[in-house]
């Protein structure tokens, strides 16, 4: 069953960030208060008008066990339902808004947090590799990313100058807590930390953490869920196309179908893809057949600084905020997590006369 067909509107309502720093001196529960404050005051409402609440967390991240118990009170879980997803945030925004659409709720409060500070965000990502082949061997999701770049650029001699150049335009479009701008030529000659990938090519990571006022009443300028979509991939990365995120168009097309909107020629003023490193842009780009009619990452995307587990949230947020200033009409969220981009999932919005 789609979201589509059940033909109960979710309308994105409040946004709350604390905005990406390299190192949050608070604790994960007062950064989440921030965001969740911020999304209450958005949407005009108090936390006696959520039925239910859906977090995002990993435990190993976090360094804590069942991490979202570390913030109880303040996402106002005490004595209401919750849902833990140790995925993506957009991962948890898409459970809420079928929540809603299935009647089970009438507003849900979605929350997303990470501190990547707290440790070493690459080495934890080795335990969610297969244990007897990958772990022995150190990879982790960074050297994931170089094997993929690695097969994109194997017959693309101007790939590492192309996706240099991509990712020195989102860091001039977003502002930065993490570093100057940085030219395409400076970023060739950063380090090399996942051949053919540079340091200056990867999105910096740090802590924040993001929440979203899901309801089935549009308050304010409404901006709706018109379409949800996902899809997980097999896990070990010989047994997929690493050259493709064939995921991601299995995702983007059930979006579309819900959205009921054709996937031949999508019709998208903005999209927000979480792109942690230049050539995700163009996996994402080949997955949903994006041109130059649709706006990417006006502000930088991820590129600016993201929280692991967070970003996809904040692309939601991001494209939210976008269309009730007008600047758009539908957009497309984009979350992905895993190894390579294993998980992805999509929401189509529509801003709402």
């Amino acid at each position: 069953m789609t979201l589509g067909s059940l033909r109960r509107p979710v309308f994105v309502c409040g946004l709350g960030e604390t905005g990406v720093v390299a190192e949050d001196p608070r604790s994960i529960a007062e950064m989440v208060l921030q965001a969740v404050q911020a999304a209450y005051a958005d949407a005009g409402c108090t936390h006696a008008d959520v039925d239910a609440v859906v977090s995002a967390s990993i435990d190993l991240l976090d360094g804590l066990t069942a991490s979202n118990i570390a913030v109880t009170e303040v996402v106002d879980a005490v004595m209401k339902p919750e849902t833990r997803i140790s995925a993506d945030g957009l991962a948890a925004a898409l459970h809420a808004a079928a929540q809603i659409a299935a009647g089970s709720y009438d507003t849900v409060l979605v929350v997303a947090h990470a501190k990547a500070s707290m440790a070493d965000y690459e080495a934890l990502t080795r335990w969610a590799l297969d244990p007897i082949h990958l772990q022995p061997l150190g990879v982790d999701f960074l050297a994931c990313a170089g094997l993929q770049a690695r097969m994109l650029a194997e017959d693309d001699t101007g790939a590492a100058r192309r996706w240099a150049e991509i990712a020195a335009t989102r860091r001039r479009e977003g502002s930065s807590a993490f570093s100057g701008q940085c030219s395409a030529d400076e970023i060739l000659a950063s380090p090399l930390v996942a051949a053919p990938l540079r340091a200056g090519m990867c999105a910096p990571l740090g802590d924040a953490a993001c929440a979203v006022v899901l309801s089935v009443q549009g308050r304010r300028t409404p901006v709706r869920l018109a379409g949800l979509g996902w899809d997980l991939e097999a896990h070990s990365l010989g047994d997929r196309d690493l050259s493709r995120w064939d995921g991601l168009a299995r995702a983007f097309g059930r979006a579309c179908g819900a959205a009921g909107i054709g996937t031949g020629v999508p019709v998208f003023d903005l999209a927000e893809p979480s792109c942690l490193y230049p050539h995700e842009e163009e996996l994402f780009r080949k997955a949903t057949g994006f041109g130059g009619e649709t706006l990417i990452s006006p502000e930088g995307g991820l590129f600016p600084g993201t929280a692991p587990v967070v970003a996809g949230l904040s692309r939601l947020a991001a494209a939210a905020r976008r269309m009730r200033e007008g600047g758009a009409k539908r957009a497309l969220a984009h979350g992905a997590w895993g190894p390579a981009g294993q998980g992805q999932a999509v929401a189509v919005l529509e801003a709402q006369p």
